[in-house]
């Protein structure tokens, strides 16, 4: 739940797009970092550069398996797993090509390994495709679609409920959808009153929000940090369920009776919301899942 915080301060803040960059290599296809060389498979052969008693680990997309020709049997030893070929030399050799094949791809990559006494290179290869690269594209912009609808979801049920009905804007990939009205023990301890009030849907989502009442005569700041004060409550370790993002409307209630004794608390789920509290059924007197605990 530490996540929580963060998104808390997300609502009013906008998204930047994620540009991912390709190396243009011009007479190498390696290129180098400051911990490692990644090389792009173009189908030459990559060449790799061994010092004397010295290991290059070399990283491949997936697990590898490879063919040693009979020169360099007793010249290196190489052990391959999980996708990684550990490659030693034992003497110094010229340039003997090692063939290379990825088991999930049937990919086969071809190294030009050679070894000397005075080579000095990086420990680590890393060994890159261009179908890796485009599956690391879609899989980082598959997760910011997901985190760009919770605080959509969440910016949209703040505007539903408390902005100006002119300045209201339907969204038709989200769609409201029913919740029991109903007081439950969503946060323990007993001090917070919480009731569900609305609840919508959109990319396979469901953002629901929940009014909080103070149920004490005293104030109370809320946190998604460890309560550092005697009036904090810290909902980190007190908000029962399974959420993706839990978003405060505002963090203080006033005594119970005050007017800002109450605030709303957004919170996005991957099922329904009776599914991620926990409870079993809501209206059969809010049984509450073990396994939420």
């Amino acid at each position: 739940m530490n996540f929580l915080l963060y998104w808390m301060k997300r609502l009013s803040l906008g998204f930047l797009g994620v540009m991912i960059a390709v190396p243009v290599m011009a007479e190498s296809n390696v290129v180098k970092s400051v911990t490692a060389e990644r090389v792009l498979w173009d189908k030459r052969p990559i060449v790799v550069h061994i010092q004397r008693d010295h290991e290059r680990i070399i990283h491949f997309p997936d697990d590898v398996r490879y063919w040693l020709p009979d020169q360099l049997q007793r010249k290196v030893t190489v052990l391959a797993a999980n996708g990684v070929l550990y490659i030693r030399a034992l003497e110094p050799f010229s340039r003997t090509r090692i063939r290379v094949q990825g088991l999930q791809s049937q990919q086969i990559y071809l190294l030009d390994v050679m070894a000397d006494e005075s080579a000095s290179v990086a420990d680590e290869l890393i060994v890159i495709t261009a179908e890796s690269v485009i599956n690391q594209a879609k899989d980082k912009t598959q997760k910011m679609a997901a985190q760009d609808w919770r605080v959509r979801l969440s910016r949209y049920a703040a505007q539903q409920l408390y902005a100006p009905e002119r300045l209201l804007k339907g969204d038709s990939a989200i769609k409201r959808i029913s919740v029991v009205s109903q007081a439950i023990p969503l946060i323990r301890g007993g001090v917070i009153e919480a009731v569900p009030i609305a609840s919508w849907q959109g990319g396979g989502l469901t953002v629901t929000a929940v009014r909080l009442q103070n149920k004490q005569t005293h104030s109370l700041v809320l946190q998604f940090t460890p309560a550092s004060e005697g009036n904090s409550v810290s909902l980190n370790k007190r908000l029962r369920g399974r959420w993706l993002t839990a978003t405060l409307q505002h963090k203080w209630l006033g005594a119970l009776g005050q007017k800002d004794d109450t605030t709303t608390l957004y919170l996005v789920s991957a099922q329904s919301f009776v599914e991620s509290t926990g409870f079993v059924n809501l209206n059969a007197g809010l049984k509450e899942d073990n396994a939420d605990g």
